[in-house]
């Protein structure tokens, strides 16, 4: 058993409390890299995961996505969690501001996605900790099911470049990198991370993309998921007048590649990566990229057991049921994937109502003791 304040917290309290990049109630969707955080730590825990607020005292746990920056106060462990190097990467560049951990923060870290996030966490070098890994790698120990395969080439696209939020990705119509031409139009299928708020919604969206043949991905989690499943890939970069199959070198300082794709393939032990840059103002040929992923690309090793052994709660992973997937378990079917954002920064509230629940539970567990003694 684990021996930490965490792993206590989940046996006494029979869930696993942990921040997570959630939908909120204006939402009527939810981005799959992001939920998928709370379904990997129950999928280990076998325990029910309750959201909690980043910024709090509140002792939390952290695990997919790049959002370690936004962490603020109390005891908070990382496992397998990204950061960017800026505390408002959202904001515009000329206003963004360097990550600083806060007073009274409390960073444990078990397990970064990369060595990158992992000196942003620790304020130490890289190989402090050494445990690299997107938790979301894990996934086809869980479910790993027999899909024809329907598309050559699947296109997964960032949020940033979709016109809406709908589950069926719509591209911004000037992005003429992703027309597709009339006679491939069977063959290459664009995919978004975008999935209506339910566990099905998940699923649905792994099972579209593992139905194709070969991946291209602007988005990071596109990048895991063919990875992880042995899907033939190629990351997908804009990049300046460069077109085609290159490599770039992730050691390079300020190399023109996502922050976040070099810190997951360094954490992979990669020191370069094989990338097909097309520029977002010109019709990719879908041929030559097919082509170019078939020629580059080799699978990639994680130290699974690692990432698995620096879980900070104990491990006791969920299994399907008879005759069901494990999307059918009542833990996962039972995750609350949309919150009430107002109510959840209130960590005054949240105190006054942990306080008062055990303050009811205490009443409950006296009151047959005070009845026993007035009778006497």
């Amino acid at each position: 058993m684990k021996q930490n304040s965490l792993a206590q917290f989940a046996r006494d309290g029979g869930y696993v409390p942990l921040s997570w990049a959630g939908s909120t109630l204006a939402m009527d969707y939810i981005n799959i890299g992001d939920a998928l955080s709370p379904v990997m730590v129950a999928l280990l825990s076998g325990l029910d995961v309750q959201r909690v607020a980043t910024k709090s005292q509140t002792l939390r746990m952290a695990c997919v996505g790049t959002i370690g920056h936004g962490f603020a106060g109390g005891d908070v462990y990382f496992w397998g969690t990204g950061a960017s190097l800026w505390s408002n990467p959202s904001a515009p560049p000329d206003q963004w501001k360097p990550f600083e951990i806060q007073p009274g923060s409390n960073f444990i870290i078990a397990a970064t996605r990369g060595p990158v996030s992992e000196s942003i966490l620790t304020g130490g070098p890289e190989g402090t900790v050494g445990v690299y890994g997107d938790p979301v790698w894990l996934l086809p120990r869980f479910y790993r099911p027999a899909v024809e395969k329907k598309w050559k080439i699947g296109v997964i696209v960032h949020l940033s470049e979709l016109s809406d939020r709908d589950t069926e990705a719509h591209v911004k119509s000037e992005l003429l990198r992703y027309r597709i031409p009339d006679e491939l139009r069977d063959h290459v299928r664009i995919i978004n991370t975008v999935s209506a708020i339910d566990i099905g919604g998940i699923r649905a969206k792994i099972d579209e993309i593992l139905a194709c043949e070969r991946i291209v991905s602007t988005s990071l989690h596109g990048m895991v998921f063919a990875e992880s499943y042995g899907i033939p890939c190629l990351h997908f970069p804009t990049g300046g007048a460069e077109r085609g199959l290159g490599q770039r070198d992730l050691l390079q300082p300020n190399a023109p590649l996502d922050l976040r794709v070099v810190d997951l393939y360094r954490g992979l032990g990669q020191t370069h990566l094989d990338v097909y840059t097309q520029p977002r103002d010109v019709e990719t040929d879908w041929t030559d990229l097919m082509d170019a992923i078939d020629r580059a690309w080799f699978p990639k090793q994680m130290d699974e057991q690692a990432l698995i052994d620096a879980f900070p709660v104990d491990v006791n992973p969920l299994a399907a049921l008879a005759g069901q997937t494990i999307w059918d378990h009542p833990v996962l079917t039972g995750l609350v994937l949309q919150h009430d954002t107002v109510k959840l920064n209130r960590p005054a509230r949240q105190v006054h109502e942990v306080r008062e629940g055990t303050f009811r539970k205490i009443l409950k567990r006296i009151s047959p003791l005070s009845s026993q003694s007035r009778s006497k």
